[in-house]
């Protein structure tokens, strides 16, 4: 892509010395940059789509490292048509070949737990029908407050 893509303008990293900032909670420093892979192609051949809740850390509750998957998110871990049309990308032009939907305890975007694991089941079974022969797909819960993991 050429020019600028970003509709608001460049992104800028956050100065934490700006009166505006949010204040941030000891302890919760960003980590120093790490080396950034040199591909755009997962190592893993793997995606996540996850929700975009701010307590979650996918790469971290997988035990995944940058670069070794693709991250997608969105409200409510939801398998919608922007998820589908991003992983076919991500399998057509950068080798996916598994995706792990994972949603989570105490999701702001289903009324509860159960709502939340029933919509992960609902869109693992979108996948499976979308995704090619032979992709694939893996279900987790992610408890918030346990900081659990559980296959679905």
């Amino acid at each position: 892509m050429s020019g600028n893509w970003e509709p608001f303008g460049p992104t800028r990293r956050l100065d934490p010395a700006d009166p505006a900032a949010e204040p941030v909670e000891p302890g919760a420093e960003a980590a120093p940059d790490a080396p950034r892979p040199p591909s755009p192609r997962p190592r893993r051949s793997l995606a996540v789509i996850t929700c975009m809740d701010a307590r979650i850390d996918p790469l971290a509750v997988l035990g995944l490292s940058l670069g070794d998957a693709n991250v997608i998110r969105n409200a409510g871990a939801t398998v919608s048509e922007d998820v589908l049309r991003s992983l076919g990308a991500a399998v057509s032009l950068l080798g996916v070949r598994r995706a792990v939907v994972m949603g989570h305890t105490d999701c702001a975007g289903h009324g509860s737990d159960a709502a939340a694991a029933a919509s992960v089941a609902q869109g693992v079974r979108r996948l499976r029908a979308a995704m090619p022969d032979g992709f694939g797909v893996d279900a987790f819960m992610y408890d918030v407050a346990a900081g659990a993991l559980t296959p679905l």
